[in-house]
């Protein structure tokens, strides 16, 4: 073999072991790119359940408060058309009282032009007089009625901040507490905040079943009384055996006349499994 060839020999080989390393790394990177896009995929749905549950309780709260901004609109709109109306109306007895001023002052003139009719015409002006006094007292009557209706409009404008501002606190409240009892793995579910600290009523009955979970490890009880005697999901209930202590359970599924659930403590004794006609209460 000449030089030429055993130099192309090796470029060959060269050339083969840089391809064969170059598709190692397209695999490599191919592979590492699909992990975190499943990644990602995961935790953007979850983001997004997250984010749907929190929009629906934040359109329920914005419902509410968008009645109440409604009812406080309608009476705004309500008294702003009491005050247009109120305005209209001194505006016309405005204009009925410089009328009336141009005809006294007519009259006034014409009483120059004949000494016979002057007295005449002084008693038709006192009266004008008159009347415009009423007209007067009527208008102040009004403007009092519009300054009163101004100032209810204002009140409810102020309150109708107030609402928002309260509404936007609340708002801002609910969401630290909510993201706070999520970092501290707590239930943010009103109901089930009710059921686990509220007491359960003072209930007794007996094991009438006790196996392994299918799924967990976990042991699973059921016992003979339900949602009838007052349990709830989320109540724990104590078991006896004569006067010994055995376990406590929490309840995870309750019907009208039995219920089940698992051991969340047992006795410090070992060996002393909860069994079939042991006695449950929540009598301490």
């Amino acid at each position: 073999m000449t030089t030429v060839g055993k130099i192309l020999v090796v470029l060959h080989l060269v050339m083969s072991v840089m391809f064969m390393a170059f598709a190692v790394a397209v695999f490599t990177a191919q592979t590492n790119w699909r992990a975190a896009e499943k990644k990602a995929t995961a935790s953007l749905n979850e983001q997004k359940t997250k984010i749907a549950t929190m929009q629906s309780e934040f359109d329920k709260e914005r419902a509410d408060v968008a009645d109440k901004i409604a009812h406080l609109t309608d009476d705004n709109q309500k008294f702003s058309g009491q005050n247009t109306a109120l305005t209209a109306q001194v505006t016309a007895l405005d204009s009925d009282n410089k009328q009336l001023r141009k005809s006294v002052d007519q009259e006034r003139d014409q009483s120059f032009l004949a000494s016979s009719e002057a007295v005449e015409r002084k008693k038709e002006a006192d009266l004008q007089r008159g009347k415009n006094a009423e007209l007067f007292a009527s208008r102040e009557e009004l403007v009092k009625e519009r300054n009163e209706t101004e100032d209810k409009r204002f009140a409810l404008e102020v309150q109708l901040q107030q609402v928002s501002e309260k509404y936007d606190l609340l708002l801002n409240d609910y969401k630290i507490m909510k993201s706070y009892l999520a970092s501290k793995e707590l239930t943010t579910d009103p109901k089930q905040m009710i059921v686990e600290t509220a007491p359960p009523p003072p209930v007794e009955g007996i094991v009438t079943e006790v196996r392994k979970a299918e799924r967990s490890s976990r042991e699973l009880v059921q016992i003979s009384v339900g949602s009838d005697d007052g349990l709830v999901v989320g109540h724990s209930l104590t078991v006896f055996r004569g006067d010994k202590y055995v376990a406590v359970i929490r309840l995870t599924l309750v019907q009208a006349d039995r219920s089940v659930g698992y051991i969340v403590t047992n006795s410090r004794q070992k060996n002393v499994p909860v069994n079939v006609g042991d006695t449950v209460t929540t009598k301490l």
